[in-house]
């Protein structure tokens, strides 16, 4: 019982260690300064370091899940454009913006 004991504490101890020792990822957005009217814009964040998860904010209601999304803005204005990344384990984040001129 005290073998049992002593390897269920251990391997909660590394289960814990483990979970924390996730990498803090570095959010970072390629974002056009420009763009036109009804026309798809592309969005990268593959210069992101140590993310496993996305959540990117258009500044006008649209968002996406994905790396690098495209999309279409119908109204011309200035957007602030929002990237969230996550750790894998989704416990660690970073948020980057940058703006977006439509005309």
């Amino acid at each position: 019982m005290k073998t049992q004991f002593k390897l269920f504490g251990m391997l909660f101890v590394a289960i814990l260690t483990f979970s924390s020792c996730q990498k803090e990822p570095m959010a970072c957005a390629d974002v056009p300064a420009t763009g036109t009217v009804g026309q798809s814009v592309n969005f990268n964040a593959s210069c992101s370091m140590d993310a496993h998860h996305y959540e990117w904010n258009f500044g006008d209601g649209g968002t996406s899940m994905e790396a690098n999304p495209t999309h279409t803005y119908n109204t011309a204005g200035t957007y602030t454009v929002k990237l969230k990344t996550m750790s894998k384990n989704s416990k660690k984040m970073d948020e980057t913006s940058k703006s977006i001129t439509i005309n």
